[in-house]
């Protein structure tokens, strides 16, 4: 049992990479832009092809490392993360950037669906909700810390640099995994596609997907572009950017921790809240942008109530998916990085018009406002589901009764 934390730690740190990598070219973009020879739209289009890389790649692979154990898919897709960063490091130009990003990004989902399953392997029942929050602590890590640090070491070297320390950070990941998570059995029963894709079309989990990539669309549309969003609408400079980017991760931290509780008392009332309160701060933020405390204060109170949901929306998509809970945890991903995907894009359209930088709160508060519409779609059909199956069991239990009287 004393070895328990450092193999959830060792999750963790691959969690963090993993973040880091998805989020560093946020943090890039006027030095990919300038280096590459492309406009910030096009090298802000390198997070959409990470997401959709995410998005199409990460089912295949979960069916494909079905009849893996735990530990060798951890393994496996630990060894293509630093292979995919180490190639982003010597790219020699934009498209074989893109194509290293693509590569990297085939280790996202199956990686964060086989090191829950295994943190629930390592602890009691009692302790497995701490061990999945050890677990993805270390993306919330990522949004404080890893691009942060990915933007200084980029600007005092190069943003190759910033890709060879994520790389390094893979390295320690799969060593300590390789060290301290114990070898589990392969899957017993291989994965039925048929089963799977009944449980995954239910009305209210294609729903919640939706709601998870309308949440994550709204945050990347403007994440995406934060650092020439601040210098142009805001006027700081690069090196206060770095500490904007830090308090920015502070709010995704309490929004991590507000999201749990807020879920643990009424998931789908906190979440339509949450995604109110989300358009209303970005709706702010496109006036409130001009003006330098104004705009720290909102994009505070942004990070905290954009990234509450995320976790609660993993697990409550989940839980719906009854009997096909791996491949939700992994599809939910998908939605999650598709919607990074259409929110990096969206973003990189809004700045080639007129309307350029002030245009993106706006674009961000409408993809919120959307999942705000599906999170009222999703209470109907589980109110209409509770119904159901309340009349099903009054049915089944009435031919009963009328026996015993």
């Amino acid at each position: 049992m004393e070895f328990l934390p450092v193999a959830l730690l060792a999750l963790a740190i691959g969690a963090f990479g993993l973040g880091t990598t998805e989020t560093i070219v946020m943090g890039l973009l006027p030095q990919l832009s300038s280096d590459l020879h492309v406009t910030i739209a096009q090298a802000g289009l390198l997070v959409s092809g990470y997401a959709i890389g995410v998005t199409i790649a990460s089912p295949l692979v979960a069916v494909l490392t079905n009849s893996f154990s735990r530990r060798d898919t951890l393994l496996l897709m630990m060894a293509i993360f630093i292979a995919g960063n180490a190639c982003s490091a010597i790219a020699g130009g934009y498209w074989f950037l893109m194509a290293a990003r693509v590569l990297t990004s085939f280790s996202h989902g199956t990686f964060y669906g086989a090191a829950s399953i295994m943190a629930a392997q390592l602890v009691v029942p009692e302790k497995r909700a701490e061990a999945l929050s050890l677990v993805y602590i270390g993306l919330t890590l990522a949004m404080i810390l890893g691009v942060p640090l990915g933007t200084v070491v980029a600007q005092m070297t190069t943003w190759r640099m910033a890709f060879w320390l994520i790389c390094g950070i893979g390295v320690v990941a799969l060593g300590t995994m390789w060290i301290w998570i114990p070898q589990d059995g392969k899957s017993a029963t291989p994965i039925r596609l048929r089963e799977q894709f009944r449980a995954m079309t239910q009305p209210l989990v294609v729903t919640m997907m939706l709601v998870s990539m309308c949440t994550s669309s709204s945050m990347f549309s403007l994440f995406t572009y934060i650092s020439p969003f601040l210098q142009i609408r805001t006027g700081l400079t690069p090196h206060v950017i770095d500490g904007v980017l830090l308090m920015i991760g502070g709010g995704l931290c309490l929004g991590n921790l507000l999201g749990g509780r807020l879920a643990d008392w009424k998931m789908l009332p906190s979440c339509a809240g949450l995604m109110a309160s989300v358009a209303l701060v970005q709706l702010c933020l496109a006036p409130g942008s001009l003006h330098v405390w104004s705009c720290l204060v909102l994009l505070f109170l942004w990070g905290v109530f954009i990234y509450a949901p995320m976790a609660p929306l993993q697990t409550y998509v989940v839980t719906c998916s009854g009997s096909a809970p791996n491949i939700a945890a992994v599809m939910n991903q998908s939605s999650f990085n598709f919607g990074n995907a259409i929110g990096a894009w969206a973003g990189g359209v809004v700045v080639g018009t007129r309307w350029s930088y002030a245009g993106l709160p706006i674009l961000a508060a409408c993809f919120a406002a959307i999942g705000f519409g599906l999170v009222l779609l999703a209470q109907y059909f589980q109110s209409r589901d509770a119904t159901r199956l309340h009349a099903t069991a009054k049915a089944t239990s009435a031919p009963s009764e009328q026996l015993h009287s």
